[in-house]
């Protein structure tokens, strides 16, 4: 893997799929960045959509 820009720093998501490691690991995993790219961002709106409802006293329905 490259060297990350901050040494002690563990690199966001972007970076380790932007790493070009990973696209070959991916896809012996059978796996697509792409798709995992969306999976995290639909995870992380349903994850700020559910604090929202915490917030405000509501809880979501599923």
């Amino acid at each position: 893997m490259r060297n990350w820009k901050y040494p002690g720093i563990e690199p966001s998501i972007d970076e380790l799929l932007d790493d070009e490691v990973m696209v070959p690991v991916m896809r012996s995993a059978g796996l697509c960045i792409g798709d995992l790219r969306t999976l995290v961002s639909e995870t992380a709106e349903r994850i700020a959509n559910d604090n929202e409802s915490d917030r405000s006293g509501r809880r979501p329905v599923r």
